[in-house]
């Protein structure tokens, strides 16, 4: 009996990152004309004590930031999302307006 060897196509030639892969299909899309969407990955927060609010900011995962502020400001702080998620641009811009105090 004859072992038949089996042969994987394509041919593995080194791994491609998701953001490589991303790229690539981008510059795709865009050579198409094809109109392409930001993505809506960055959530606008509230860091709350109380009902006070002590400062306000944006990120991409409240957990993860509700956990680091809970560690200089102590546990008795909370996270409270504002609105839905929007692309980082938008957060920025709803960042600065916060600061300037004009919501």
């Amino acid at each position: 009996m004859s072992r038949q060897r089996i042969v994987k196509y394509p041919p593995k030639r080194g791994k491609l990152s998701k953001s490589k892969i991303e790229r690539a299909v981008k510059e795709v899309l865009e050579a198409r004309g094809v109109p392409i969407e930001p993505k809506r990955d960055t959530y606008k927060y509230h860091l709350k004590q109380g009902n006070r609010i002590i400062r306000s900011g944006i990120t991409n995962d409240l957990d993860r930031r509700e956990k680091e502020h809970q560690r200089n400001y102590g546990k008795d702080v909370h996270v409270q999302q504002v609105g839905n998620r929007t692309t980082r641009e938008g957060a920025r811009e709803w960042e600065k307006k916060q600061r300037r105090g004009t919501s």
